[in-house]
């Protein structure tokens, strides 16, 4: 019981590690989104000596809309781990199959999904923006980010229907 009492110990300090790490990097983008709108010929100045010869205007327009999905996926990422940050924390009380949580598995079963969606317009301003080159997402389908989606959707279920039987159990009791 020890070691699992460490492992979930660990593993909320895990969850507010990356909590904080994306807050910072929400940060970092939203202020990159800021300056790239502020600042548009800084931009072009930077794409221009970054990648020569490409198509500037696209390159940069490619940038925007990559920062503008960074933001929209680290936004996603936080609501993710704060769930999840809440259930590791009822774990580590000792507590962790109540309803609360099994709500909070669903959520997070849905901002996988998100996240999963967010590779279609990825594949789409990799295709449409080649200048970006190499900072251009790969688009690529995750066999196994779409079955973490289903085994956290189907572990939400599990954990509702666990609950319920205990809070049936209980009031018995």
């Amino acid at each position: 019981m020890q070691n699992q009492d460490r492992l979930a110990r660990n593993a909320v300090i895990v969850v507010h590690i990356a909590l904080w790490a994306n807050r910072l990097f929400l940060l970092g983008v939203t202020l990159a989104l800021l300056l790239l709108l502020a600042f548009p010929a800084n931009l072009a100045a930077i794409v221009a000596h970054e990648l020569p010869g490409s198509d500037v205007p696209s390159a940069m327009t490619g940038v925007r809309l990559l920062v503008l999905l960074g933001v929209a996926m680290s936004l996603v990422t936080d609501r993710l781990l704060v769930t999840l940050a809440a259930i590791t924390a009822s774990a580590s009380a000792g507590d962790p199959f109540i309803a609360a949580n099994a709500h909070g598995l669903q959520k997070i079963g849905w901002c996988l999904f998100a996240l999963q969606l967010f590779e279609i317009p990825g594949a789409l301003i990799a295709k449409n923006f080649p200048s970006l080159g190499p900072a251009a997402p790969s688009g690529d389908f995750s066999i196994g980010g779409w079955i973490a989606v289903l085994m956290v959707l189907v572990l939400a279920r599990v954990f509702a229907a666990g609950s319920a039987m205990r809070d049936d159990l209980e009031g018995t009791i």
